[in-house]
């Protein structure tokens, strides 16, 4: 079971030697009479620094209790420092102040002169996060360090300790010597065997060297700043993930009453429609408003792509889509007026399929055109009898000055439905098979009897059903109704 800092022992007082057993009292340490050779506790293994394994140990490895001397003094000195070190560093919340805290504190546990955090850059060569000094302000921009201790330590993830007095161990560069560095410590940040960056320390020749207990005593320190900054991250990645799991939330709801919320229901014509959103926020739309002259359009519309991008696409176009519509009733020019403004605003790689039909409440005559959308069915009231309405131009936003072909007039007979959707319907998959423009012929015919809201969520339910989902679909499924009650 592991210890807390307060029952650490060195494997000579374990052992029954003169140092004793540390114990704890009021945060310090006091010493207690060592046991005799044959009652001493056994310490459990521990495993080496850096292999990984459960993380509820890593505080305890080999390396966090090295550095105990048996020095009273000493011990309970880099203790306090240890663990005030620590306190400081958890409470500092900004990415940068951790960071410039981390250092801070590394430079003054092993009593250096300046202190550097790298990590891999770009090029996988080790990147200055940040350098300070022991005054805790930053080092100039044009500060020189020894390249090759970094580079080999986060190449080999040693740790390395070199003095002056190591004759042809050291070998500092030309700029060391001008800045008379005669010690260094370099230790890896690593935690379960990833590595994640460096921490430097030098000192001039005028300190004291870095000594082996220094690097053992440096190396328990930056474990435990490996595991805060690591945490730190994983936090805030989960804190940045749930506000775009917000945002996502809001931007469906925003999308959400962007839609029609109810039927709309006249003397003979009937209207409704349904999205539903792959994830949070999709591309697909579906609408129906008045245009000049007291008619009723309806519009239903798929924009390339899922996710909060297609949304804000989606939200331009009906803004767009339902201003035209004030000045204008022709579904091709309502068409070229949007176009031309999607192909602006879109990127290469997107685009927005669109059929849009005009209906005259008094006429019954019926208007549309068909920008490289699924082709809509109309069901004959009188026969049964499916036909397509065909796609008459190319989608929206791919060609600034594309046109399209205007279909009709045609007069809506009673019983005459249409039933507009988009791909995601068609292409709701059960394995290797799509659902397809036959099984929602047939999902049509089965319910055109029923109400056009009772027709629309049967066509649904029946893909549903067909597709056995239990979450959301690959794709936005869209369907919309407009039905001639009379």
């Amino acid at each position: 079971m592991p210890r807390t800092c307060g029952e650490l022992a060195t494997g000579e007082a374990a052992r029954g030697g003169a140092t004793g057993t540390l114990w704890p009292m009021s945060g310090l340490f006091r010493r207690k009479k060592p046991l005799p050779a044959d009652e001493a506790p056994e310490l459990p293994a521990s495993p080496r620094r850096g292999s990984g394994g459960d993380p509820s140990t890593a505080f305890f490895d080999g390396s966090q209790t090295s550095y105990i001397t048996g020095d009273r003094e000493r011990d309970s000195s880099r203790v306090r420092l240890l663990i005030d070190s620590l306190r400081e560093v958890s409470g500092q919340h900004a990415p940068d102040d951790l960071l410039e805290s981390m250092v801070d504190r590394a430079v003054q546990v092993v009593g250096a002169e300046r202190g550097m955090l790298f990590t891999r850059g770009d090029d996988g060569l080790p990147s200055l996060r940040v350098g300070r000094a022991a005054n805790a302000t930053d080092l100039p921009k044009d500060s020189t360090w020894s390249k090759s201790e970094i580079e080999g330590v986060m190449e080999t993830g040693k740790s390395v300790c070199k003095r002056a007095d190591d004759g042809a161990k050291f070998d500092p560069s030309q700029s060391m010597i001008n800045l008379n560095i005669r010690s260094v410590m370099c230790v890896p940040l690593k935690y379960q065997d990833v590595l994640e960056g460096a921490i430097y320390v030098d000192a001039r020749a005028s300190e004291r060297p870095f000594q082996k207990s220094d690097l053992r005593f440096f190396e328990a320190f930056a474990d435990m700043l490996s595991i805060i900054w690591t945490n730190r991250r994983v936090m805030e990645e989960r804190m940045k993930s749930e506000r775009m799991q917000r945002d996502l939330e809001l931007v469906s709801e925003i999308q959400g009453n962007l839609f029609p919320g109810a039927e709309l229901r006249s003397d003979w014509l009937s209207m409704c429609g349904r999205v539903i959103p792959a994830t949070e926020a999709g591309g697909d739309y579906f609408d129906f408003f008045k245009t000049k002259n007291n008619r009723i359009a309806m519009a239903v519309g798929d924009v390339s792509g899922h996710g909060a991008g297609p949304a804000l696409f989606m939200s331009g176009a009906r803004a767009y889509l339902r201003a035209y519509s004030q000045a204008l009733e022709s579904p091709r020019r309502i068409m070229r007026r949007l176009n031309g403004h999607l192909s602006g605003d879109m990127g290469d790689d997107m685009f927005m399929s669109m059929f849009l039909c005009v209906v005259d409440p008094e006429t019954r005559q019926f208007l549309y055109a068909n920008a490289g959308h699924p082709k809509p069915i109309l069901v004959h009231g009188g026969t049964r009898a499916l036909e397509d309405y065909k796609r008459t131009g190319m989608a929206l936003g791919v060609e600034a000055h594309a046109d399209w072909e205007e279909r009709g007039p045609y007069k809506l007979e009673p019983g005459d439905t249409v039933v507009m959707f988009t791909d995601g319907v068609l292409e709701m998959r059960r394995g290797d098979e799509q659902y397809g423009r036959e099984r929602l012929g047939e999902s049509i015919l089965r319910h055109v009897d029923k109400s056009a809201v009772e027709l629309l969520n049967g066509i649904i339910e029946d893909t549903i059903n067909w597709a056995g989902l239990s979450g959301p679909a690959e794709d936005d499924v869209t369907v919309a109704v407009l039905r001639a009650d009379a």
